[in-house]
């Protein structure tokens, strides 16, 4: 999956910054509340034509002050969810994935093909979330929604993709109450040799907080399946 951190139109580290996204506004969109605040910018479709129902918040690059998960005694640990890491080639931990509403992300990525001066090169991720608070109003399937088609919809900008959403349903995740949502993509870029991806959302409730698992795996890197469906399988709620 993915730009490259840095380059636009490159999984990874999507292009651009945001705007601050006050309470009031989260709580408008998940509540469908009114009050006033900077406003959330929607990406719009890409060239595909597919765009979120919703607006999406920008990609706001991480500062010395953001929040960062924990990797302790092999885990990578986004507050009270935890995922085993990844092993190589994934390299390690940052927080630079994009999940719409995060207040705290953990992430690891893979270069699957070598970025050039003819190909922006493409990526498998794998990323833990918290969201904020005021999402859990959305409730599981909404949820899902919302960080699948937001990721794409902002990571994906520029890249005519097109998904088919292949699973939605409910889970569970170490006994607490979850949603996983699947989608397959179809997409050509040029210089890259990967073509489709499985994009797999999880969210999970613990407690009073959601969290929400990304995981991308490119078609042209099978090898990786195991150790991405390792981080999935592998979920717990401390």
């Amino acid at each position: 999956m993915r730009r490259l951190p840095g380059r636009p139109v490159t999984r990874g580290k999507p292009a651009g910054r945001s705007t601050p996204i006050t309470l009031c506004v989260l709580i408008a969109l998940t509540l469908m509340t009114a009050c006033t605040g900077p406003p959330i910018r929607d990406p719009g479709p890409g060239p595909s034509g597919n765009s979120t129902s919703f607006p999406c918040p920008s990609y706001a690059s991480p500062t010395s002050d953001t929040p960062r998960a924990a990797l302790r005694a092999g885990r990578v640990h986004v507050g009270k969810v935890s995922y085993p890491a990844a092993p190589g080639p994934y390299r390690a931990l940052d927080n630079h994935e994009y999940l719409p509403f995060a207040n705290l992300v953990g992430s690891q990525r893979a270069s699957v093909e070598a970025s050039s001066s003819a190909s922006m090169g493409w990526q498998s991720v794998v990323a833990l979330a918290r969201l904020s608070s005021v999402d859990g109003a959305w409730g599981g399937p909404r949820a899902a929604e919302v960080v699948s088609q937001c990721s794409l919809s902002v990571t994906w900008r520029g890249i005519d993709y097109h998904p088919v959403v292949s699973r939605d349903q409910a889970t569970t995740v170490d006994g607490h109450e979850a949603w996983v949502r699947v989608t397959d993509l179809s997409f050509t870029v040029p210089g890259v040799k990967t073509t489709k991806e499985v994009q797999t959302v999880l969210i999970v409730q613990a407690g009073d907080e959601s969290y929400a698992y990304l995981s991308y795996l490119p078609n042209s890197a099978p090898d990786l399946a195991p150790l991405l469906d390792a981080t999935r399988t592998g979920l717990r709620v401390d």
